[in-house]
């Protein structure tokens, strides 16, 4: 997993701390850990990144006011379970939020550039399935084209053929397979709006 650090002088957040290694990475491509960092939130998505933490301007009044369940049930829990116990729910968020606090720690949202990042790496995977699935397909054979005469059109059309077809079971053919499977989930993985921005 990955924290996003915010600079307490300059209010950037371009740090990147890999927490399972506790090193720092510098949040632009070519620092060290950049490529890997992409790597990852392509891999395993940006539920892995946490936004940087800032102390929030939340007085104690508001904090407690959004953590106070709704009155309906409130109530709900005065008739089914006493005063008693409604008043220790409500405690607990008293106590969470004192009178003294002048603000609260939250988690920012993920950078921008987080995205961005994740979008450009979407984009060249998805550029390289598709001209790994445009690449002759080894169990079909070799492909040649043939000009065969139409005669609803009057004319030679080419048609593509295919010899020297090989068994199914060939290392060969096999580990083309697989990679054209993989290139293909890339495909079917990619976001539309990925596709779009290649296509447009």
């Amino acid at each position: 997993m990955y924290k996003i650090i915010r600079d307490e002088f300059s209010k950037l957040e371009n740090t990147i701390h890999k927490i399972s290694t506790n090193t720092f990475i510098a949040a632009f491509s070519g620092s060290e850990g950049w490529e890997q960092f992409v790597d990852d939130i392509y891999t395993n998505g940006l539920g892995i990144v946490e936004g940087a933490d800032y102390v929030g301007v939340t007085t104690y009044t508001d904090a407690r006011a959004a953590e106070y369940p709704p009155i309906k049930d409130q109530l709900d829990k005065i008739y089914h379970s006493g005063i008693d116990a409604w008043k220790a729910d409500i405690k607990a968020v008293k106590d969470k939020y004192p009178k003294t606090q002048v603000g609260i720690t939250s988690i920012a949202p993920i950078p921008d550039w987080v995205n961005t990042a994740l979008f450009e790496k979407q984009k060249e995977k998805y550029v390289e399935a598709v001209a790994r699935l445009a690449q002759p397909r080894l169990k079909l054979g070799t492909p040649y084209t043939e000009s065969v005469w139409d005669t609803s059109e009057n004319k030679y059309v080419d048609h593509t053929k295919y010899k020297d077809v090989p068994v199914g079971d060939e290392p060969a053919v096999v580990s083309d397979e697989a990679e054209r499977d993989a290139a293909q989930a890339i495909v079917d993985a990619t976001p539309q709006s990925v596709i779009d921005s290649i296509n447009s």
